[in-house]
């Protein structure tokens, strides 16, 4: 297993991303791309944003598991750094639509199919190519919020912090267990556990359940790995707490992106929605 290195990002010069859904590649290669690094996209089709295609020194497009092609462009490209970022809903693994030869024995050799398995697997299939996967977190750690209170106009009440108490043990547990990321707690019942669904419907099931007033809590994993599946949250988190009543937020203190902080920050004041970090 090829362990995570710890590399100065003044040693990256040409940086690969491998780009799925979101925001998340957009926000790294500008943020890259400031660094003065030149920037490789690799997007997978369907997945990843077009409007990358502005802001990558060279981009190209791939499908979901043609991970022969991937290797062979970044190869060409004289990329031996890649992150892997942006969401790939994880059912997408069980369709097989697209999968090259190279692909299909990465995933006979996996020994499950939990999300850290499998960029596992793949991290040590690319690092016997020369090509190193790095924390995904290089370029955007100022995203990532001390501990504290981040809603001032909107602490929580004494019943939410009391859920967060009550949940903040429990989502590291199962996140250990690289199930999900996130709970929901309503007066210390857990109501909904993240899956393969993903964050927002985990919270929209959470709220057809228990209705208004539900805790939101989002971890990262003990012992987080950086290269892969760093809890995210951003303006679609938000909006999604406020559609279905949420109250409160919490989330990893340094281990946690908030994308276009400062306007999720006055968003969740402005929905009444109080975020702390723990």
């Amino acid at each position: 297993m090829t362990e995570p290195l710890s590399i100065p990002q003044e040693e990256i010069r040409r940086l690969g991303i491998v780009a799925g859904q979101g925001d998340f590649p957009i926000l790294m290669a500008r943020a890259a791309r400031g660094a003065g690094v030149e920037v490789v996209v690799i997007g997978i089709r369907g997945m990843a944003n077009p409007g990358l295609e502005a802001i990558a020194n060279e981009m190209h497009w791939v499908e979901l598991g043609q991970v022969q092609h991937t290797i062979e462009l970044l190869r060409a490209a004289n990329v031996r750094h890649v992150a892997l970022v942006g969401k790939v809903p994880h059912l997408s693994i069980l369709q097989y639509r697209h999968f090259d030869l190279r692909a299909m024995k990465l995933l006979a050799r996996a020994v499950n199919r939990k999300a850290d398995t499998l960029l596992q697997t793949i991290t040590d299939e690319l690092a016997q190519e020369g090509i190193q996967v790095v924390d995904s977190s290089l370029f955007l750690r100022g995203l990532m919020p001390e501990a504290g209170l981040l809603t001032p106009r909107r602490p929580p009440s004494e019943r939410e912090t009391q859920d967060i108490e009550f949940g903040y043990p429990i989502a590291k547990a199962i996140a250990g267990q690289d199930v999900g990321q996130t709970i929901v707690v309503k007066e210390k019942m857990v109501v909904a556990v993240e899956a393969a669904e993903g964050t927002d419907e985990c919270i929209r099931r959470a709220a057809s359940l228990a209705g208004a007033g539900c805790v939101v809590v989002k971890v990262s994993k003990p012992n987080q790995d950086f290269r892969f599946d760093i809890p995210v949250i951003g303006r679609q988190t938000i909006a999604t707490m406020a559609e279905c009543g949420c109250s409160a937020l919490a989330v990893s203190a340094k281990e946690c992106l908030i994308f276009d902080k400062d306007e999720v920050l006055r968003e969740a004041e402005r929905q009444n929605i109080a975020i702390i970090a723990r």
